[in-house]
């Protein structure tokens, strides 16, 4: 059983009542006194501490000393914290007379210390009942973390699983997947390493380019359907946060996924039963219908992958004792200089057989040793217990008690105690869990240190890291570790530690809180606020985290509240009462529609961290120039006008996300000056108020060396308004010169003719150091003044720049690689350009190559992406981009193209739109590039053929061709018959196009579109195409018929109409023996046009859109027939009538009815009053005019 930890209560009210007793807070004997008792008291407790450590583990009396502890250790702190709050507030507000005022506090409040004195002797006394004997700390913990935090974070050095990557990346690739969706388990007990292994493949280069759509959902026990969904959506959309409905969320997924082939992870799936399943699968199928996609599953439940595979499972086996003992020695030894010997290396090895060929147990056992100073006795010590170590006959395998209990600092255990607060499989972000630690006060720092909090926290969060307690790290494009997650296993340990102090409602009824210190609300709980929030049952609170605005007007109960963390949009506002939460140490409110943030906020002198992020219905931030413990503030410039006045004043403030600088006092740039401790992102917007140099320089962005994203932004109309006094852009830029150290720079709405002076110099003269070699992205944009671009092909780390709407460049030339006047060593430029884009650079006429240079080697050496958009007047450009993958080219002419595509071999995707006077690709562009998979050209109206020459045997890789808006087409490649790889064939608004080539030998084609190809006479024969799913032709006014060979395919998804206006009936499908596959029909008609009375036979129908059938008065009863179908799509039919009654009644299994456009159908199908009402209001879902008139979740 896991052990109560105490130890750092105790240390803080120790470091608080030192604190309390060096403020001068007058004669006040009593009060002394109480203190030194207390002082006395809480020392005789901690020489107690390790040994009663020990003993609560098997003797429940002491564990239950532990919790009497516990309570009263808090209770003090909340004393004690109130006196200091008083004495910040009387520093604040009342200056005068202060030392009187604090005394009368003391005088008022005589009892409480002498209350908690009395608890705590009580238990002391307790002491000598239990025998507890004293052991006195002569020193702190010395916490040694000896590895390098890269060489933890690497894929590639995990062990043991190659063989397994290789052919699960070729079961998930290979051409013989015809499913729509495939679904291969992963199957193995727990740590064997599953998830691991699926990162493996989702991050495998072959997969990356293979899917067009990767995305990952950790299932947790529950399989939720909707849940899932929502989850998908927010993993591909971060502006999908808060949206819950189901129509919305399906909508969303459709938009995204639609005609793309997706990966989806499902990690750690316990159990699920055929319904949930199936229905999930109808959601996947319906918002995509391409062939090629693929779910992973990764589940311990040979149960579970029986019932979900289509592709055989995959067992993933235990590892070799050589494979654990390098897992072991990597976390152990990585950067040991001394060998071990021969019989520590024999243990070593011991150790890892003993793990059973888990390396999860290896890895944790490792990470034991890389922070122990004494690792080598350990070893000697430990190593006969580990056989114990690996049964988990109570659930909780031993091995992981054992990693929490060498943690060396009990701070350290309950940082990793509080993550059990969160979900299973919750990303925590890094920054925010370590500023919820030290709201929490687990970071306090030792006597005479000079680490802050945060560095503390830093360190922690590394050794939990090092231990394997914190896993799967994400690093963010600048190196730095972003979010990380704790494998379920561990979960269960943390919350076993942290019982009963954490609590995450999930549905089960609770009627009192009294004993819980963390709580944490999720959105689809219902929650009864005058049962669960009683004033004695929040009262110990310390953390609050809620999806939803439960609290009422009872949040002045949350007295002891030390975090309140809100998110979503059904919060509205903060009541008054938020100032009365006077331990509040970090304020959270995010994505919610609260208006004003209360005054009385300026109240809480204790609040570290205040973010305010994605409230847009926010304008304003109170004065919080009192909040001088601020550390941390985020905030949106889109949400607010101006930065609240005096954030100079917030001395320790660490991170600012946005300063908006204006005219008023204490808005200036020059509240930055002394804010040297600021870290991490900064954006400064309304540049255009600083009036000079000088004023900019007080900034003193130079000295603030921690600051990694800096932004710097003039707004739209300040060139529009130019006032000679605040509008000198080039001298204020000049004054803004950043820390070296800078690895993001975004300069927007520049209005000067050039760029600093410190843009353009390659090195530091005075000391020789390169300048900004560490940045790793440029944004340069509506810089229109600027005539030329400043050097930047000599910084070695840049990855990504972008340049936009920089009008006023003509010419792109050798300045842009190296500066001619200082000169450089260097002969390669640009050498980990990565991402390179160009937009709406309207005057730019010529982008010069780099091989006009003596010195040149490479350039662009590793370039993958370039974007060149709306350069309309670019005739020339660069041809030499050895490693180019993907082109995307927009409003540019076909000179420029021809040149920059002239000598490329490594392309696998063409994006081509509005390039003029394009009329063919070059011949060797298709001839070079033998893996390009994607071509999709927009938008070219002279385009005439693809390729006149005969180059289509080069390309073997295409998968995906694309044709939409090239009005002067007239062929197709005649040779289209020998791409046997390609899967998506797109021909849209190709006025011109009369014919198609022979597709026959097309045998991989999965989807044929044709759309608005007004003189197209016909299409070929499609009876080889025995691949295809989804077949859509519309439009096209001159065709008389729909293709021969219909009847030979497996068609899914079939969307037909918009042929010549001669006809009188709708041509013949002559496909009715299909209807055990059609899923998807979409009837487009056109005037005197009657549905064909075919689709009556498509019984496994489960979508129809009927649209554009005018002379339909009332709907086929036969249509009832139709006993599959789950969705029924009625638009622009303006003379419909009525609804059958008969046939809506047999759709038995019609989920949504959707209406559009249908002006008599609008009127009878009123909620409640219509005619026409009681014949649909047992649909689940309606929706008319774009207007959800019912619906029920997912």
């Amino acid at each position: 059983m896991a052990g109560i930890v105490v130890d750092d209560i105790v240390d803080r009210l120790v470091d608080n009542v030192f604190s309390l007793a060096t403020e001068h807070i007058g004669p006040e004997p009593g009060f002394k006194e109480e203190l030194r008792n207390l002082l006395d008291t809480l020392y005789k407790i901690k020489a107690v501490l390790p040994d009663a450590q020990k003993r609560q583990v098997s003797d429940d009396s002491v564990r239950i000393w532990f919790t009497e502890l516990r309570d009263v250790a808090y209770e003090g702190d909340d004393v004690l914290d109130e006196f200091g709050h008083e004495i910040l507030r009387q520093k604040l507000e009342t200056k005068n007379q202060m030392m009187d005022q604090v005394c009368s506090f003391l005088l008022s409040n005589p009892n409480r210390v002498k209350s908690i004195n009395q608890s705590l002797g009580k238990i002391v006394n307790d002491v000598a009942h239990f025998d507890l004997r004293m052991e006195f700390m002569t020193s702190i913990p010395k916490i040694i973390l000896d590895k390098n935090m890269d060489s933890l974070l690497n894929d590639s050095e995990v062990v043991g699983r190659a063989y397994d990557v290789v052919k699960i990346v070729n079961l998930l690739t290979s051409s013989s997947n015809q499913h729509v969706i495939s679904v291969l388990p992963i199957v193995g007990m727990a740590g064997l390493g599953k998830s691991t292994l699926a990162k493996l493949v989702y991050n495998h280069e072959i997969v990356q380019k293979h899917f067009d759509v990767l995305t990952w959902v950790c299932v947790t026990e529950n399989f939720d359907v909707g849940w899932i969904l929502r989850e998908i959506l927010k993993s591909l959309d971060k502006f999908s946060v808060g949206l819950n409905a189901e129509y919305a969320i399906l909508r969303n997924l459709k938009k995204i996924l639609w005609g793309k082939k997706f990966l989806l992870i499902l990690d750690d799936v316990w159990d699920v039963d055929h319904v949930k399943w199936d229905s999930l699968q109808i959601y996947l199928t319906s918002i995509n219908s391409r062939i090629g996609s693929n779910i992973v599953v990764t589940t311990r439940s040979e149960h579970v992958a029986e019932f979900m595979e289509t592709i055989p499972r995959h067992h993933l086996e235990r590892l070799s004792k050589d494979e654990c003992w390098s897992i072991f020695k990597n976390r152990a030894f990585a950067n040991e200089r001394i060998m071990l010997n021969p019989s520590l290396e024999a243990i070593g090895r011991e150790i890892a057989k003993r793990c059973g060929g888990v390396p999860l147990f290896a890895s944790i056992l490792g990470g034991i040793m890389c922070f122990t100073e004494a690792k080598i006795d350990l070893l000697l010590t430990q190593h006969n217990k580990i056989p114990d170590l690996l049964d988990d006959s109570n659930g909780i395998f031993p091995v992981f008690q054992f990693s929490f209990d060498h943690l060396p600092t009990p701070s350290l255990k309950k940082c990793f105690a509080y993550c059990a607060m969160f979900p299973k499989y919750y990303t925590m972000e890094k920054e925010e869990l370590i500023q919820l630690w030290m709201a929490e006060g687990f970071l306090q720092p030792p006597p005479r240190s000079e680490k802050s909090m945060e560095d503390i926290g830093d360190n922690y969060f590394d050794i939990l890291v090092a231990s394997s307690l914190l896993q799967d790290v994400e690093k963010d494009m600048y190196g730095n570790i972003a979010k990380c997650k704790m494998h379920y296993l561990l979960h269960e340990l943390a919350l076993l530690i942290s019982k009963p102090e954490t609590l995450m409602l999930m549905g089960n009824f609770v009627d009192n809180i009294s004993h819980v210190r963390r709580l944490y609300v999720p959105f689809n709980v219902q929650v009864e606020p005058r049962i669960l929030f009683t004033r004695d049952g929040v009262a110990n609170l310390r953390t609050f985290i809620s999806e939803k605005a439960v609290f009422g007007n009872k949040l002045s109960s949350f007295k002891s509240l030390r975090v309140l963390k809100l998110f979503g949009s059904k919060i509205t506002e903060l009541p008054d009462s938020i100032g009365s939460l006077i331990h509040l140490r970090l304020l959270s409110i995010t994505h919610s529609v609260i208006e004003v943030l209360p005054k009385s906020t300026m109240n809480l002198y204790y609040l570290q961290t205040l973010r305010i992020k994605n409230c847009h219905s926010l304008k304003e931030l109170p004065d919080i120039s009192n909040l001088i413990n601020l550390r941390h503030l985020y905030i949106d410039h889109n949400d607010i006008k101006q930065t609240p006045k005096d954030i100079g004043k917030l001395s320790c403030l660490q991170s600012l996300s946005c300063f908006v600088v204006h005219l008023d006092a204490g808005c200036q740039i020059g509240e930055l000056g002394g804010l040297n401790q600021l870290r991490g992102e900064l954006d400064i917007f309304n540049l255009e108020y600083v009036r000079d140099k000088e004023e900019a320089k007080k900034s003193y962005l130079a000295k603030k060396m921690k600051l990694y994203k800096l932004g710097f932004y003039w707004s739209n109309q300040h060139h529009k308004e130019k006032d000679d006094n605040y509008c000198n852009d080039e001298v204020v830029l000049e004054g803004l010169q950043p820390h070296q150290n800078l690895k993001s720079l975004t300069i927007c709405g520049f209005g000067g003719d050039k760029f600093p002076s410190w843009m353009l110099t390659c090195c530091d003269a005075m000391h020789g150091l390169a300048l900004f070699d560490n940045l790793i992205e440029i944004n340069l944009e509506v810089c229109q003044k600027c005539e030329v671009v400043p050097t930047l092909g000599h910084l070695p780390c840049l990855r990504v720049l972008k340049m936009v709407e920089m009008d006023n460049v003509r010419c792109i030339g050798i300045e842009f690689y190296i500066n001619c006047d200082v000169g450089s060593s260097r002969n390669a430029f640009f050498p980990a350009l990565r991402r390179f884009e160009m937009m709406s650079m309207h005057k730019l006429l010529e982008w010069k190559d780099a091989v006009g240079l003596k010195t040149v080697g490479l350039v662009f050496a590793c370039l993958e992406k370039l974007s060149i958009i709306d350069c309309g007047q670019l005739t020339i450009g660069p041809f030499h981009f050895p490693s180019l993958q993907k082109l995307e080219i927009s409003n540019i002419s076909s000179m420029a193209f021809e040149n920059i595509s002239s000598e490329l071999s490594t392309l696998t995707s063409l994006w081509i739109c509005e390039v003029s006077k394009l009329r063919f690709l070059p011949e060797r562009l298709l001839q070079n590039n033998t893996s390009l998979m994607s071509i999709h050209i927009e938008n070219c109206p002279e385009l005439v053929n693809i390729s006149p020459h005969d180059v289509w045997a080069f390309c073997t890789s295409l998968r995906s061709l694309k044709l939409d808006g090239c009005e002067e087409l007239r062929y197709l490649p005649i040779k289209l018959h020998t791409l046997r790889s390609l899967e998506v064939l797109e021909v849209r608004r190709c006025s011109n196009l009369r014919s198609f080539p022979s597709i026959q030998g097309v045998v991989s084609l999965l989807i044929l579109r044709i759309q608005e190809c007004p003189n197209l006479i016909s299409i070929p024969n499609l009876r080889e195409l025995h691949s295809l799913v989804e077949l859509r032709i519309l439009y096209c006014g001159r065709l008389t018929h729909l293709p021969e060979g219909l009847d030979e395919l497996s068609l899914k998804y079939l969307s037909i109409g918009g042929f010549c206006d001669e006809l009188d009936a709708f041509p013949s499908l002559n496909i009715q023996h299909l209807n055990p596959q059609l899923e998807w029909l979409s009837l487009y008609g056109w005037a005197n046009i009657n549905l064909p009375n075919e689709i009556q036979c498509f019984t496994a129908l489960r979508k129809l859109c009927i649209r554009k059938f005018d002379e339909m008065i009332a709907l086929p009863e036969w249509l009832g027939n139709l006993y599959s179908l789950q969705k029924l799509s009625l638009k622009e039919c303006k003379n419909l009538m009525c609804l059958p009654l008969q046939f809506m009644q047999r759709l038995t299994k019609l989920e949504w009815l959707v209406i559009h456009f249908c002006p008599n159908l609008r009127e009878r199908c009123v909620k409640g009053s219509g005619a026409d009402w009681p014949k649909i209001n047992h649909i689940p879902n309606i929706k008319v005019d774009n207007e959800l008139i019912k619906w029920e979740a997912v």
